[in-house]
């Protein structure tokens, strides 16, 4: 049977009890003011070296076992208490194997029944920490539930920008989320938030979310939504362009523009201009098809269409013009079999066609555009571009008919930029972003501003010289195993 060796330090003089107030039970109370209060080791090291011992409540020495251990069916299986050090400090000599994880753990967290491996919960600063000079300074593994999982409890409305997970990097990512069959970051919101949403706060040139595939698609947007201001991807940008492709672009419902054109480099000087032109607008969706025939000797000429004209069009209208001499031309038979025929006054005369024909497929004739629509009544009184007109310039409540999508995306922006800056820099900011046309420069400005501003916001240790702090605390744990690798 194992003994139980008791020693005769100074005492501390405390007196444990429990949450009544009341002498505690206690197996074993090692008390001391000067050492460890209790110390547990087992197994006999190879150098036949001695434990070196540092002051804890309780110190657990072990060479092929766990340091310390701890069991319960129902309740923790290890409880540690420090007014001002750690609760719970483990350390393991394990080296690391690249391509491979360690084989023994600083602190290690098990439970088979439901329970949770490791609880940290705090009042007012972090519930767990995780630190690391080299590696991840917290892994989360699951076979079937969370790696790792965040919640917070704070209130928006209150004024309590609090977060279920929060990363911050000042050279790497933020937050980095991978996985080898499912979506690498998944982001839901019962609220009037987004499900993710990323705000590209700095002067320099960056993007407020990014998204890349190799065979899939890059960014995919879906929405449910009837509400014209509501769409599966929303682009907005006063100052220039809301979207932008590089490639092919396709539409597989319809299309509504203030207007469009095509741009491409200027024929006669590509290398310094730009040629643009507007497209064809019309009430009906019109297919137009052109040509030219030379009418044979005695004047006429037959008009061959596509295969497909008559399956695709009706409502048909013709445009004759006679090229080279004077001369009469007339559709001397209309479309049939996907033909017509022109006849000339006189032979061999040239005659330029086209023929309109209003599509008849099944989706044009279940899309019709709805020439004249009044106005929704979110959207009445307002204007589309109200930058072009003057009495909107007068008018600033006559916005855009985005306002309310707007106003959205300035509460989101509420809840990401730093509580540190002052109201008057706040106020700055919503005013430019209300704005239908802001000034790059002051943007550029503000933001540095808000920047420096910031900075003091992070959490303690953070920031620029958090890696210093870091490493100096790394230097500090690596001394202590070193010494009690070591001892003297």
């Amino acid at each position: 049977m194992a003994s139980v060796q008791g020693f005769d330090p100074a005492h501390s003089g405390q007196h444990p009890v429990d949450d009544d107030g009341n002498p505690a039970r206690f197996g074993v109370w090692g008390d001391s003011d000067t050492g460890v209060g209790v110390i547990g080791t087992s197994g006999v090291p190879s150098d036949g070296a001695a434990a070196r011992v540092f002051n804890a409540g309780v110190e657990g020495h072990s060479i092929d076992a766990p340091g310390l251990y701890g069991h319960s069916v129902t309740n923790d299986g290890v409880l540690a208490q420090s007014e001002h050090s750690s609760g719970v400090l483990g350390v393991t000599f394990t080296p690391a194997v690249p391509g491979q994880g360690p084989d023994a753990h600083g602190v290690f967290g098990v439970s088979t029944e439901g329970g949770n491996g490791v609880v940290g919960f705090v009042g007012q600063a972090t519930g767990v920490v995780g630190d690391s000079v080299e590696g991840d300074g917290v892994q989360g593994f699951s076979g079937a539930g969370n790696g790792v999982l965040g919640e917070s409890f704070g209130s928006v409305e209150a004024g309590e920008i609090a977060t279920g997970v929060a990363g911050i990097s000042d050279n790497g990512w933020g937050v980095r989320g991978i996985s080898a069959s499912r979506d690498g970051a998944a982001g839901l919101t019962t609220g009037e938030g987004a499900g993710l949403y990323g705000l590209h706060f700095s002067a320099e040139t960056g993007s407020g979310a990014y998204g890349m595939s190799v065979l899939g698609s890059g960014v995919e947007g879906l929405s449910f939504s009837r509400d014209p201001d509501v769409g599966g991807v929303v682009g907005e940008n006063p100052q220039g362009y809301a979207g932008v492709f590089f490639g092919k672009v396709r539409i597989t419902g319809s299309l509504s523009k203030g207007g469009g054109g095509f741009e491409i480099d200027h024929p006669l000087e590509p290398e310094d201009k730009y040629l643009r032109h507007s497209f064809v607008e019309s009430p009906d969706m019109l297919n137009v098809y052109t040509g030219s025939v030379t009418t044979d000797a005695g004047g006429e000429a037959e008009v061959r269409l596509p295969e497909y004209f008559e399956a695709l069009n009706s409502d048909f209208t013709y445009q004759l013009t006679v090229v080279g001499k004077f001369a009469q031309a007339i559709v001397s038979e209309e479309i049939s079999d996907n033909a017509f025929t022109i006849k000339t006054e006189q032979p061999g005369v040239k005659v330029c066609w086209q023929v309109t024909g209003v599509r008849k497929d099944p989706w044009a004739v279940a899309n019709r555009i709805s020439v004249e629509e009044p106005k929704g009544a979110a959207e009445r009184g307002g204007y589309l571009h109200p930058e072009c007109r003057e009495e909107a310039a007068a008018e600033p409540e006559h916005r855009g008919r985005s306002h309310k999508t707007r106003d959205r995306r300035l509460r989101g922006i509420d809840q990401l930029v730093p509580k540190a800056l002052r109201p008057d820099v706040r106020q700055r900011l919503h005013r430019i972003l209300e704005g239908r046309r802001a000034d790059p420069e002051e943007l550029r400005s503000l933001i540095l501003e808000a920047t420096r501003e910031a900075a003091g916001e992070r959490p303690r240790g953070r920031g620029r010289d958090g890696r210093a702090r870091l490493e100096e605390q790394w230097r500090q744990i690596q001394e202590r195993v070193q010494r009690q690798r070591n001892p003297r």
